[in-house]
Order: structure tokens, then C-alpha cells, then sequence
């Protein structure tokens, strides 16, 4: 049975620094020449080995919202996980779970971000609802949510039939799953293969070139880690 992260509680998912306004800016005022990062990769500093059993299969997970400050600027100015899908190896999924508690409307978003990914449209309304939550602040209920499909070419009668189908709801259910599991306190919040938690407090701050080259670089590094060693070890000592 797999081990919940309760026990890791705030020293595992620590406030990362786009979270803060204050750090971001004092980032910002940094040096803006890019930076590569020559710091040796070390377990409890640039990532956190969580107490579960790894994922059958080699994924990325990105927990956010798009009620999330912080993660749009990580999704809009970055690009952060498009970057880090294209740094680990061609056969990792990428998967990115809405919280489904977080913020106005976080139910009904989170039920379009699933719609999305059933019509293979989520580039596109990922672009969509972040600016429409974040840069327009135009959605203030659920028919607003359907105004931006709309404007994607999803009509209502579409958005309604895919909204009740199975493939929908298994979606939900699979990001309620993952949410249960991994318990992310903070947002956005990145983990390898369910086993390794990429620790933003200890990456590159210097600037914000040096931030995001250093989370991708990580995330390379995890991705090419046996997530097994920690299970198998555990195991022996048992």
C-alpha cells in the first residue's frame, strides 16, 4: 500500500520562490545574465525522496492551479514545463493535475482542465484560462469557463456532453487520486516518477534565468534516477 506524504508536512513542500512576490522581485533586480549552475546535485538540497513506492511508469507531475499566482508565472514567462518535457528522456509522460480545492472556482476549472486534456486541447486552454483568471480576471462563474471554450471553437452543447463523459470523469478521478497521495501544500510543485520532489528552496536564485535552468536541470537528473534503489533498500533493512 502506498504511503501518504503527511509525515513530510511543510520541510517537503516548501514555498517555492515564485510564490513570493518579494523574492521574485528580489531575483529579478539580480543579474539577468543566464546562468548554468555547477552546483553537485545532492539529495535533501536540490530534491526530496518521498516515502512512496514509485509510479509503474516514468512520469513528470506538475500539481498547480490556475487560481495560482505563481504558477502562472512559471507556466506564461518560463515555460517551465514544456522545458522540462523537452530535458527528460522522449518516453516520460508529462502530467499536470489542477488541485481541486484551491481558490474560487477551483472544482469547475478543474473540471475544464480536464475536458481539455479529453479533447487534446490543453495547450491551448491552459493559455486560455490563465489569462482569463489571472490577466483579465473574466471568469467569475462556470458559464465564464464555457466562454473560453467557446472562444477555443468548444461549443456549450460539446463542453457539456464531454464534461459527463467517462473519460472525463476518469481524469477527475485520477487527480483526486494523485492530490491524495502526494498532498502538495504548495503550488507549483514538480515530482519525478512519484519519488522525487524537485526542492525549489534549494535551487539557483540568483536570477530568474539561473532559477528555471536549474529546475530543469534537475528534473533531467531525476528523470534518469532509479526510483527503485530507496524501495529496494527499505525493504532490505525490514
Amino acid at each position: 500500500m502506498k504511503k501518504t506524504l503527511i509525515a513530510m508536512g511543510v520541510l517537503l513542500f516548501s514555498v517555492n520562490c515564485f510564490a513570493d512576490d518579494s523574492s521574485t522581485n528580489a531575483i529579478s533586480n539580480t543579474s539577468q545574465t543566464p546562468a548554468t549552475t555547477q552546483a553537485q546535485i545532492e539529495e535533501g538540497k536540490q530534491y526530496i525522496v518521498l516515502p512512496t513506492y514509485p509510479s509503474p511508469e516514468k512520469e513528470v507531475i506538475e500539481f498547480f492551479s490556475f487560481n495560482c499566482p505563481s504558477c502562472f508565472r512559471f507556466e506564461s514567462k518560463y515555460h517551465g514545463m514544456n522545458r522540462i518535457a523537452k530535458a527528460v528522456p522522449e518516453n516520460m509522460k508529462i502530467k499536470r493535475y489542477h488541485l481541486l480545492d484551491f481558490g474560487a472556482l477551483a472544482m469547475e476549472l478543474s473540471e475544464a482542465w480536464a475536458i481539455a486534456n479529453v479533447l487534446g486541447i490543453e495547450d491551448k486552454a491552459s493559455e486560455a484560462l490563465y489569462d482569463a483568471v489571472q490577466k483579465d480576471k473574466t471568469i467569475k462563474t462556470a458559464d465564464d469557463i464555457k466562454t473560453v471554450f467557446a472562444k477555443l471553437g468548444v461549443d456549450e452543447e460539446t463542453y457539456e456532453k464531454t464534461k459527463n463523459s467517462f473519460l472525463v470523469k476518469a481524469f477527475m478521478a485520477q487527480q483526486a487520486d494523485a492530490i491524495k497521495e502526494m498532498q502538495p501544500s504548495s503550488i507549483p510543485s514538480i515530482i519525478v516518477n512519484r519519488k522525487f520532489y524537485i526542492n525549489s528552496s534549494g535551487l539557483d536564485t540568483s536570477n530568474d534565468d539561473a532559477y528555471i535552468a536549474d529546475y530543469i536541470r534537475v528534473a533531467s537528473f531525476l528523470a534518469n534516477l532509479d526510483p527503485n534503489v530507496k524501495v529496494d533498500e527499505k525493504k532490505k533493512n525490514n
